[in-house]
């Protein structure tokens, strides 16, 4: 009797690696997201007035429509 490879663990030990590989990457993500963030509110609340108009802009018109509700 001889012994076949068993190439259903392989398979299975490589689907793992992979969705490990794509945790790991997708978790990467969430840190890069993160620390942008962290930078952009850092840098806000060192100098609020450099906050860009446009945004500036939107936010005063988006409370605008809420008061006049």
């Amino acid at each position: 009797m001889s012994k076949k490879p068993n190439t259903n663990k392989q398979t299975k030990k490589e689907e793992n690696k992979l969705t490990r590989e794509a945790e790991l990457e997708r978790e990467n993500e969430l840190l890069r997201l993160e620390i942008a963030y962290l930078k952009k509110l850092r840098a806000f609340r060192e100098n609020p007035n450099v906050f860009p108009e446009k945004h500036k802009q939107n936010w005063h018109s988006n409370s605008k429509k809420k008061d006049s509700d």
